[in-house]
């Protein structure tokens, strides 16, 4: 833990649900403005793994730390304020206007004032192409839209980390594009990532590095090019080769 840039540390990580491995033994070190992308077969432990950073999901044994501190039951709280997580679902309050979803955390968790916030909200909107859905409320909206307004919930909070799990999976084609371009931006802002996607193009352009996990554990770890021309694995060239061709 002396590299003063590991923003998140997985040492010897195992989580079961039953009889069942989820997570063998996995260790994972994700560096300051790192855009890390999980790939590979559904049951591989991706989405698992994430919800294990956030406190979602506790460990079976192993260590996490977040920026060299240890996170325990104890300190969840404080350390998933600075790790934000953007889901399959929206999970925004359907009786709620958008301002009001993007602002209630906020004003209640960060003690910002209202006028703050709100004036916060409406700049992220802006910069992720929604600055006219303010006043909406979740049903009238897109699922891009949905989609884009809980990536800026997630950032009103000032999240060190951003998770995102599957975040295009629930959408149509059309949508999508809307999305990726919205985690491109925060790519160009420096924002660290840790992203599960099966946009394996996206995930080539996005990223700096790409983990391909199978059977509970971390298969290949390299560089993003790397692992798209120089892999010797024959199991990863098999995914590739499929998934490529969709």
């Amino acid at each position: 833990m002396s590299e003063n840039n590991t923003v998140l540390s997985l040492q010897n990580v195992t989580k079961k649900f039953g009889k069942l491995t989820v997570l063998d033994d996995m260790s994972l070190d994700i560096k300051e403005h790192e855009i890390v992308v999980l790939c590979g077969p559904s049951g591989g432990g991706k989405s698992t793994l994430l919800r294990t950073i956030n406190g979602l999901e506790k460990i079976d044994s192993g260590k996490i730390y977040y920026r060299g501190e240890l996170i325990t039951h104890k300190n969840i709280k404080e350390i998933r304020s600075h790790i934000g997580m953007v889901f399959q679902s929206f999970n925004l309050f359907d009786n709620l206007t958008v301002k009001d979803n993007l602002t209630i955390a906020p004003v209640k968790i960060l003690k910002k004032s209202k006028e703050e916030a709100v004036k916060k909200a409406q700049e992220y909107l802006d910069t992720f192409g929604i600055g006219d859905k303010m006043d909406s409320y979740p049903h009238q909206l897109s699922g891009g839209q949905k989609q884009r307004v809980a990536i800026v919930r997630s950032m009103m909070m000032e999240p060190d980390v951003m998770l995102f799990d599957e975040p295009t999976s629930a959408l149509d084609p059309e949508m999508i594009k809307e999305v990726l371009d919205a985690i491109r931006r925060l790519a160009d802002m420096g924002m660290t990532m840790v992203i599960v996607t099966h946009e394996i193009g996206f995930a080539r352009e996005v990223s700096n590095r790409m983990l391909f996990l199978e059977k509970a554990k971390i298969r290949v770890d390299a560089p993003t090019e790397e692992f798209f021309t120089n892999t010797e694995d024959e199991r990863l060239n098999q995914f590739l080769s499929v998934i490529l061709k969709h």
